[in-house]
């Protein structure tokens, strides 16, 4: 009769191990996610103010016009990424020469659109070490835990290629 309680107790605290280790590993997956998240959401900030900044611009070229078009109608991340790059290449291409320098509304204009490139650039390097380390952490058998009991959809975090 000692014997089986005895067994018993162990199972159960085998199982309470268990469960905590498993507590702590998805615990830490969903945060490694979350600031993936929020630094991803730091890039879309960036990428909306250019977005806005182009579009209610009277002065925008036809070639800006349509990529920023090609850019709202993206439906994935690689698609939206891929069109940002090219409203910045026309931008630059099109735009970034035909400053009047003595007009201050044209000069701020710049200012502004090159300010918004420039912050989304600088938010870049955050996201993809926040995404390294997510990546990293799923790597780990910490992160093969995770993914047992992580939901499908929320498991991943999409990468930019």
């Amino acid at each position: 009769m000692k014997k089986g309680v005895l067994l018993i107790a162990v199972l159960i605290m085998v199982a309470l191990l268990a469960g905590a280790v498993v507590w702590d590993c998805v615990g830490l997956a969903e945060d490694a996610q979350h600031r993936v998240s929020l630094a991803d959401e730091e890039i879309a900030k960036h990428e909306r103010r250019l977005m806005k900044l182009l579009e209610s611009s009277p002065q925008v070229s036809p070639e800006v016009e349509a990529t920023v078009a090609a850019y709202r109608g993206a439906n994935s991340l690689e698609a939206k990424r891929a069109a940002y790059d090219d409203v910045v290449a026309n931008f630059r291409r099109t735009m970034a020469g035909s400053v009047d320098a003595t007009n201050p509304l044209d000069r701020k204009f710049m200012d502004d659109v090159a300010g918004a490139i420039n912050r989304r650039e600088v938010a870049e390097k955050p996201y993809e070490e926040e995404l390294a380390a997510y990546e990293a952490f799923m790597n780990t058998w910490r992160g093969g835990v995770a993914r047992w009991f992580l939901p499908a959809d929320g498991a991943a975090v999409k990468a930019e290629e």
